[in-house]
């Protein structure tokens, strides 16, 4: 009897896969389980400049170790590094892989503007891609997000937070 069990039990484990298969595909969206304020969008478009300490840099903004960097990059408003400066990259990045694209990096970006002053992106990554926004602070409270780019140092930033001009 108690292999008859047992077979039945694993009969069961091996076509509950299938079984849940043919329930049909899964929802796109899930609904919040809770009741989620709404999100607003802020997007923001930066330049970050890097200026690692080679002998040719006068204002050097990294300072690099075997395998990884601490950065102190500059984030503006434009192409101009002397220009329209928005904030801060604060943070490290270090070398994952053989290739120079292989960098995975952890910034806080701190903004100095007026809009933004003081408030912060926690942001994490490989430098080539997307990065991940994954907390903020101050105008950025429990943001979430991402930023793109097709090349550093242009950033497409996109900031979700809760949208409390809506609050009761």
């Amino acid at each position: 009897m108690a292999t008859l069990s047992s077979f039945l039990l694993f009969l069961c484990f091996l076509l509950l896969p299938g079984v849940l298969a043919f329930t049909g595909p899964p929802e796109q969206s899930y609904p919040c389980p809770c009741d989620c304020p709404p999100q607003k969008e802020t997007q923001i478009h930066l330049f970050l400049h890097q200026f690692p300490a080679w002998g040719n840099v006068s204002n050097p903004n990294e300072v690099a170790f075997q395998g990884w960097a601490a950065d102190h990059w500059l984030l503006t408003g434009g192409p101009d590094p002397n220009n329209n400066i928005v904030g801060r990259a604060k943070g490290y990045h270090l070398l994952t892989g053989d290739t120079n694209k292989d960098w995975y990096i952890s910034h806080i970006y701190v903004f100095e503007d007026q809009r933004f002053a003081g408030s912060t992106i926690q942001v994490l990554g490989m430098f080539d891609g997307e990065w991940s926004i994954i907390g903020g602070t101050r105008a950025f409270s429990n943001a979430r997000g991402y930023i793109k780019y097709k090349e550093v140092p242009k950033l497409d930033v996109h900031i979700f937070t809760p949208d409390t001009s809506t609050a009761v």
